[in-house]
């Protein structure tokens, strides 16, 4: 008996280093937001996987310490600044705790804020 396929196939498979260098060079081009929604992707279809990968590339050297974190400040009165959703969604200024576990108090200074990223003990009129 005579096999189905007769004539040679290619490999199904690429070479794995080559493969493995086309998806490295694709995510080399990817902007910002295409890796942003391919992750989100992936964590919708494979969540196992996501896990693996996000935490294969999240080392303790990589972690800011949450002291060492940037906050929102406005930039015109250096006062912080958050959205709050249940109130919209703008930035406000804000009395109080500056987690999200803590009280705080919203407040009109007068002006909109102008958002601006500072580190812990840095100045917002260095900037």
């Amino acid at each position: 008996m005579q096999p189905i396929i007769t004539q040679p196939g290619h490999d199904a498979h690429l070479n794995p280093d080559q493969a493995a260098r086309q998806r490295a060079d694709r995510l080399a081009k990817a902007t910002p937001g295409q890796i942003e929604r391919a992750l989100a992707y992936l964590s919708m279809i494979d969540p196992e996987a996501f896990e693996i990968a996000f935490t294969a590339v999240t080392t303790a050297d990589d972690e800011t310490p949450d002291e060492e974190e940037p906050v929102p400040v406005c930039r015109r009165c250096g006062a912080m600044v958050a959205i709050f959703p249940d109130r919209g969604l703008r930035w406000r200024h804000f009395r109080g705790a500056a987690s999200t576990s803590g009280v705080q108090e919203t407040y009109d200074p007068g002006h909109a804020a102008e958002v601006t990223w500072i580190l812990p003990g840095e100045e917002p009129d260095e900037l």
